[in-house]
């Protein structure tokens, strides 16, 4: 019993020095997710970009240069879940989290103020994802990405429609990234298969949040631009 304190007593000490930079996935309006722990680090949280628009050239800098980070600011989230001894609705220890895109957000925020660059990067062959799933566990990392899509309406104008794309997995066992699924040919306007998005948000009386986060989107670098040259 008193080594049990003492160790309790060391978890402790280390949660309080460590200083976990954390933010509440409650307050996030470009994701949802499931999980009994609602806390991660920001660090992390940065390396998830739910919301925005990725062009090729956006999509493939991050799988070659953010992925192996990735992990890195993974595992300070997962050491935090220990020390903190959050629990699950069973009291056994929370060991997973799975976070999902906002549909409201993307569809009704993020994706119309860039209808016209994304109308340019699929007509000229470029294809156009976006974060849709990050899953974390105490074996793994799964990041998976969906596709925007054109497809002809029947005012003969265009409208979005999104398709399955690429997902990449790390096991923690053997330390290495690997694609488990690629979609490599697909039309990029009147797909044979797509799923349609929703047609009317859901912001929860959030509007303000969204809007800002939007604004924040807007200003990061590298997002989606007319790139007629790639």
């Amino acid at each position: 019993m008193a080594e049990a304190l003492e160790i309790q007593e060391i978890q402790d000490k280390f949660l309080r020095e460590a200083s976990f930079n954390l933010t509440d996935l409650r307050t996030q309006v470009q994701l949802t997710y499931w999980s009994e722990q609602h806390f991660i680090t920001q660090e992390l949280l940065d390396l998830i970009p739910f919301g925005e628009i990725l062009s090729n050239i956006r999509f493939y800098s991050y799988v070659d240069y953010s992925l192996d980070e990735l992990v890195s600011k993974a595992n300070s989230t997962l050491l935090y879940w220990r020390l903190s001894g959050v629990t699950q609705y069973d009291g056994t220890l929370v060991n997973q989290l799975s976070l999902f895109y906002s549909e409201t957000f993307l569809w009704h925020y993020s994706a119309p103020s860039y209808q016209e660059e994304i109308c340019s990067q699929l007509q000229s062959g470029h294809r156009v994802r976006f974060l849709s799933q990050f899953l974390l566990s105490q074996t793994e990392i799964e990041v998976e990405f969906n596709e925007i899509r054109l497809q002809t309406n029947f005012n003969n104008d265009f409208q979005f429609v999104y398709t399955d794309s690429n997902t990449y997995q790390y096991k923690f066992a053997n330390l290495r990234w690997q694609p488990i699924c690629t979609i490599l040919s697909f039309p990029l306007i009147n797909p044979p298969t797509f799923s349609l998005p929703i047609t009317v948000p859901n912001a929860l009386r959030r509007e303000t949040e969204y809007q800002a986060y939007l604004i924040q989107v807007q200003g990061l670098p590298n997002n989606i631009h007319i790139q007629d040259h790639y």
